[in-house]
């Protein structure tokens, strides 16, 4: 097996990767979506094995983060040795479980200190099930600059940071990343949010959903979600996808009722900074 990066503005390897990807393209979102629109700064990976492509890899410095898709689980543990080895920060590691257990292996192994459960489910959303929800009394809009701060103040409760530091410019930098986001207002204030990285070829995936916990289980972030589903499907979405914790009891069922089903298990490894 042989681990190389490419230029992902080299066309003729960027197409090879897009063509391998593009048939799994739910369960390789992130990467796909980027190689398709350089949404992201990113540092691409592609292992091959008798000459032919078994996995791809992505570190996305923005995010701090790897992302792996690959048929193999050594091209998946060699990916994160090079990784762990090339770029700093690595601070997590996502894909599908399957793909990224032996990654997140290797993490460990290399002491690299777990501060969450990382198993989640994994769901998707074939347009012909969605299931439309609004609310009355309740304004949905795009996020302007001016929403910035406000925005990611509420997707710390995403991560479980405090609320009370001060916001920095790398929380900035990654509400700015999102290629569609949007915010929903009671009475003028912003009580939950929800963004995508936009559309790969068909699909896109919902992220950073949060709700303001004094307005939590009114319907708030489901009619959201809604809304950003609405939205997309306009620009030719067919499939939308979304992972959450088991734990997440209420996120789950806004998904279900949505029409939403679990269709897989999903990794999102969160590790200690490295001092």
């Amino acid at each position: 097996m042989k681990i190389t990066q490419i230029d992902g503005n080299q066309e003729s390897a960027r197409k090879e990767l897009i063509a391998y990807l593009a048939p799994h393209e739910a369960q390789a979102l992130f990467l796909l979506g980027n190689l398709q629109s350089h949404f992201q700064p990113a540092f691409t990976y592609v292992a091959k094995e008798n000459n032919r492509i078994v996995g791809v890899c992505g570190y996305y410095p923005t995010f701090q983060s790897c992302t792996i898709f690959s048929e193999s689980s050594e091209a998946s543990r060699a990916f994160a040795r090079i990784v762990l080895k090339t770029h700093s920060p690595v601070n997590a590691l996502l894909g599908m479980s399957k793909m990224v257990e032996p990654a997140y292996a290797e993490f460990v192994a290399a002491g690299r200190k777990p501060i969450n459960p990382p198993e989640m489910d994994f769901f998707e959303l074939a347009m012909e099930h969605f299931k439309p929800f609004s609310l009355s009394g309740v304004s949905i809009r795009p996020i302007t600059d001016q929403d910035i701060d406000t925005v990611a103040r509420l997707q710390r409760l995403i991560h479980h940071v405090t609320m009370d530091a001060p916001i920095t410019e790398e929380e900035r930098v990654k509400v700015r990343a999102s290629e569609a986001s949007f915010c929903l207002e009671v009475d003028g204030k912003i009580v939950a949010v929800a963004t995508s990285n936009g559309l790969a070829i068909h699909a896109f995936q919902i992220l950073g959903v949060a709700t303001d916990p004094a307005y939590q289980r009114r319907g708030y972030a489901k009619a959201l979600c809604s809304h950003l589903i609405q939205f997309m499907q306009k620009k030719g979405a067919q499939k939308v996808v979304i992972f959450t914790g088991k734990e997440n009891i209420a996120a789950r069922k806004c998904y279900l009722d949505l029409g939403f089903q679990i269709t897989d298990g999903y990794y999102v490894g969160l590790f200690e900074p490295v001092q």
